[in-house]
């Protein structure tokens, strides 16, 4: 219960000194919002090749993590998937 108490004292402290300061909000609400984006943009792009991919019978993973790395690396990311989602087709 300790331990708790510590850490949202910690998180509260955290919180009350980017909001303190004028533009730390603002830098904050940006960072989410572009992170939300390109989460999101990500996923219509894994879904779109893992639609499209189901009619040559070939099953594209769509999960957390492969989410992540598309939005992380982007177009290199989208490669990736699809050469692991081949080599995992092609050499079961």
């Amino acid at each position: 219960m300790a331990k708790l108490i510590i850490s949202l004292i910690g998180v509260l402290f955290i919180c009350y000194w980017i909001i303190r300061r004028p533009k730390g909000i603002r830098k904050v609400l940006e960072l989410f919002s572009n992170a939300a984006f390109r989460i999101t943009l990500s996923f219509c792009v894994l879904y779109a090749l893992s639609y499209g991919a189901g009619y040559l019978g070939i099953w594209v993973p769509l999960n957390f993590a492969s989410i992540l790395i598309v939005a992380l690396l982007g177009i290199p990311g989208v490669l990736l998937i699809v050469c692991l989602t081949g080599f995992n087709y092609f050499f079961p």
